[in-house]
């Protein structure tokens, strides 16, 4: 775009107050309840700026970042009194608009009271994104805010300029994790670590940790596994005119979340207490533990509750072998000889994720005893061993019932899933899922193709689910994922979209542009026949009678046939009226 253009729209949309204001719940997760609202700015409807992004890179291209933060916090407050809201309102704003607005803050105080709200009912985020030019200055305002009783946040701490040592002077009362750092934390070793020691200074500086962009539920059961309460993100809410905030009946879990069995079962499923030492206890003392009891391998080594070392038989056995070793080492403490650097893992890491930390050090002590933590505090101890044959064990169960064409979970682990779910009156909905018109397709296409039309299918369906999610392949062009997602309508409607977005490869372009087969029907005549579609019937599990499996199999059936009724792609839930049919042409033609 031209960069008048871009600067005509930008002045447009400032001048005009062509914005409006949404607001995110900020969750207090311990107690159920929003503790906030995030105000979020955008622009009017049809707009060339109506994007934030967008607007946000206008205005700092044309160095209007302060006039339109100025504007973007009138509107959140104008918008976040009328909510009548007994939550806090946070509002963004960059150090040097800050600044900027410095002689205007009794004006910023002022217009709070006017709209029946005052400075501790704020909590203004400072992010880091951002260079402060003039420190001393900017210190000198932050305590004047904090004075008049204005929260202060630092956001998106760990992507940008200034990092602890602005933590440090501001001293603020909410410290924002960058949501990179949130994204598949359960998956990721190396931001659980970055993460844990935030939450470590938190605890010295007596500030409160808000995690932000948290989106599945694996997120949500580490990051408080790790001892925050107060989190942020699409799973928990999204952004919406109102300041409302609804616990979720079903599917998400802010208490007691449901763990899968395998090797995506929480690591202190396997977790097992051990007496632990003093890094000050005498080597003397030590030694009389290991004696009386000749199966201990190791001792975990604590500190006010949490883990600092291990210290193993073995290293005791070689120091006091040596000449005169007994004499020069019984007084040391345990401190000296320790390992400084054992394996801690979080509570809530699967299995799975576990296995792969541990198979990627090569430090052979680690291959003893992995320490296991809660919100940092010792839990306990995992033989490694244990954990790799309980993998071991669980990989062969797998394979065993494991579809062979796609590997996906056949009918005996869908089975128990199902029954678990039931025995944990835990709410969920199952998806049936059928190709129209395969049979047609695989006498036309051969056998080979058929099978890589189910093949990508099953992956379709892998890439479209969440760690709330289950996927399993019942057989033939029958598949089921069931899902404890809150809300399956927008997962029915993303994997229609990509169906149809897809399914063209997998057929000749004169097929695919006429819209049909020309294929022989069942009597032997030449006939049109329709291209894929998928039907998708859904069965929510509060239509199941008596939690009965059975019941649930037969509903399935009647939700799938219910869908498979018109050509196409198309989804039916029980219980509600047919769901409109998604026609591949219309997708196809990109309508």
């Amino acid at each position: 775009m031209a960069p008048h253009l871009l600067q005509r729209s930008l002045d447009e949309l400032i001048s005009k107050e062509a914005i409006h204001t949404v607001l995110q719940p900020i969750v207090d997760l311990s107690r159920n309840r929003a503790l906030g609202y995030e105000a979020l700015t955008r622009g009017a409807p049809g707009h060339l700026l109506q994007r934030p992004d967008l607007m946000f890179q206008a205005a700092h291209q044309f160095d209007r970042i302060p006039d339109l933060e100025i504007l973007c916090i009138r509107s959140a407050i104008r918008h976040f009194s009328r909510q009548q809201s007994d939550g806090l309102l946070f509002i963004n704003i960059c150090p040097q608009s800050l600044l900027n607005y410095a002689e205007e803050i009794s004006e910023l105080t002022e217009r709070l009271a006017h709209n029946g709200l005052q400075p501790t009912d704020v909590v203004l985020e400072i992010s880091e994104r951002f260079p402060i030019e003039n420190t001393g200055q900017f210190l000198t305002l932050i305590g004047h805010l904090k004075e008049l009783g204005y929260g202060i946040a630092i956001d998106d701490l760990g992507s940008g300029y200034s990092g602890l040592k602005l933590w440090s002077e501001i001293r603020p009362d909410y410290v924002k994790i960058d949501r990179h750092f949130i994204d598949r934390i359960d998956q990721d070793t190396v931001k659980q670590a970055f993460v844990s020691s935030v939450v470590h200074l938190c605890e010295q500086l007596q500030c409160e940790v808000i995690a932000e962009g948290i989106e599945t539920q694996g997120e949500l059961n580490l990051i408080r596994s790790m001892g925050i309460h107060i989190g942020q993100g699409y799973l928990l809410g999204k952004p919406q005119s109102k300041a409302e905030f609804q616990t979720p009946e079903h599917g998400l879990s802010l208490t007691s979340p449901v763990h899968a069995n395998g090797v995506e079962q929480p690591i202190v499923n396997l977790c097992q207490p051990l007496e632990t030492i003093a890094a000050s206890l005498p080597m003397r003392e030590v030694d009389e533990l290991f004696r009386d009891n000749p199966l201990l391998m190791s001792l975990p080594v604590l500190e006010e509750e949490r883990p600092v070392g291990l210290l193993h038989r073995r290293k005791l056995l070689e120091l006091f072998a040596q000449p005169y070793g007994r004499a020069l080492f019984e007084r040391k403490t345990v401190g000296h000889f320790m390992q400084q650097n054992p394996l801690i893992v979080d509570c809530a890491m699967t299995l799975e994720a576990v296995s792969k930390v541990l198979t990627d050090d090569d430090d052979e002590d680690l291959r003893q005893h992995l320490i296991v933590t809660c919100e940092g505090r010792y839990q306990g101890v995992v033989n490694s061993k244990d954990l790799l044959k309980h993998i071991t064990d669980s990989q062969i169960q797998k394979a065993r019932y494991a579809n062979p064409l796609t590997l996906l979970p056949g009918n005996v682990p869908i089975d128990e899933h199902i029954e678990q779910l039931l025995r944990q009156q835990s709410h969920f909905y199952l998806l049936y899922l059928d190709l129209n018109h395969f049979k047609p397709y695989n006498d036309q296409y051969g056998y080979r193709q058929g099978d890589a039309v189910l093949r990508w299918l099953g992956r379709l369906l892998q890439q479209h689910s969440s760690a709330l999610n289950f996927v399993g392949h019942i057989g033939g062009d029958d598949f089921v994922l069931i899902s404890q997602e809150a809300d399956f309508y927008p997962l029915c409607e993303q994997l229609l979209q990509a169906f149809n977005q897809q399914c063209s490869e997998f057929h000749r372009n004169d097929d695919w542009s006429r819209g049909y087969l020309n294929a022989h029907d069942r009597s032997g005549q030449l006939s049109r026949i329709p291209l894929l579609g998928l039907a998708i019937g859904v069965v929510p599990s509060t239509l199941i009678e008596n939690q009965d499996p059975q019941s649930l199999a037969q509903l399935a059936a009647q939700a799938k046939q219910q869908a498979k009724q018109k050509t196409g792609s198309g989804w039916h839930c029980l219980g509600q009226e047919m769901q409109p049919i998604l026609p591949v042409a219309i997708k196809a033609a990109g309508h």
